[in-house]
């Protein structure tokens, strides 16, 4: 685990400099699904090459960036996964993170072995429901077998993250029942619809997130959630993607999230002065369910506010390191 001092203290620098921190990386638009309410990917796409995608990590490094997330389409689908995840974790003497996004019907006993070799921090496997549905295949049912393969071999941390919605919300509890002898952490994705705008709406949907949260790191806005399905998008926050979250396309353009393509830039041309342009109140602020830019946004422009949960995130990443 890569959480160690030097990575808090750097992390800490993030909140005054004009650095980003987070970096979301597409290595390819393919993807083995086709579930019918996502827009990011397109089928047959051909993955982006290795080299290319080094270059980028090596120009995301040099901005400053500490946290990735490699995604797709489906990322397991890159051939040279490992081998990127050994590059980026060749940075900063490994004191940065390194997550894999995935629907995990593509893991094997060999690639798992791959990623722990390459020093992957974190896996995030996407499970929208129980059993298949007519919106999505990425079930818990057909995936299984391979949760218990990677349960069995994977060193990295493991988070089963699930999309909150009518269908998930009715059968949640017998999902984690079935997982329950699993090592995973768990968390909540809150279904957007287009622009990343929160698409559930309901008091049903608080029961469940006061019982469980939505997922570590950000259920310090969880008022502001509640809000949110209750129609509410009122209360202020400033988005900071495209400044401290940057979100690098298959074509090596850097735009504010996968929702939102405004201010889309070459990575190349980006330094840390161009991206203060992005420090700023945007449109779609209001009624933003995008988890991951709410995280940066409110770990970095609200630190007193969000100071106990960034203690326990780093707590526990030493924790892990000492395993």
């Amino acid at each position: 685990m890569a959480v160690d001092l030097r990575f808090i203290l750097t992390g800490a620098k993030r909140v005054l400099d004009s650095r980003p921190m987070y970096a979301q990386l597409v290595v390819t638009d393919d993807c083995n699904l086709t579930c019918s309410y996502c827009d990011e990917y397109t089928p047959g796409a051909a993955a982006v090459p290795l080299e290319e995608l080094k270059r980028r990590v090596d120009a995301l490094d040099s901005l400053g960036v500490l946290v990735y997330d490699l995604l797709g389409g489906e990322t397991m689908l890159h051939p040279q996964i490992a081998e990127l995840v050994a590059h980026l974790k060749a940075k900063r003497g490994g004191s940065n993170l390194a997550t894999i996004i995935t629907n995990g019907f593509l893991l094997t006993e060999n690639n798992i072995r791959a990623l722990n070799a390459a020093g992957l921090d974190f896996m995030q496997v996407s499970v929208d429901s129980l059993n298949p549905t007519d919106w999505s295949d990425k079930s818990l049912k057909s995936i299984l077998p391979r949760l218990r393969v990677l349960a069995r071999e994977a060193k990295f941390k493991v988070e089963i993250q699930t999309v909150l919605n009518d269908s998930t919300l009715a059968v949640y509890g017998e999902f984690r029942e079935t997982l329950k002898e699993l090592p995973f952490a768990f968390g909540f994705s809150v279904m957007h619809g287009k622009g990343g705008r929160v698409a559930i709406r309901g008091e049903r949907f608080l029961d469940i997130l006061s019982k469980y949260g939505v997922f570590e790191g950000v259920n310090f806005y969880g008022e502001h959630l509640k809000e949110m399905l209750r129609g509410d998008f009122s209360r202020p926050w400033k988005c900071l993607g495209g400044f401290k979250f940057l979100y690098v396309n298959s074509r090596g353009a850097v735009q504010w999230c996968s929702q939102q393509k405004a201010g889309m830039r070459p990575l190349e041309s980006l330094t840390p002065r161009a991206l203060r342009r992005d420090d700023r109140h945007k449109p779609c602020e209001a009624g933003c369910a995008l988890g991951c830019v709410r995280m940066v946004s409110h770990t970095l422009g609200e630190p007193l506010r969000t100071l106990g949960a960034s203690l326990k995130l780093a707590g526990a990443g030493l924790t892990s390191a000492r395993r």
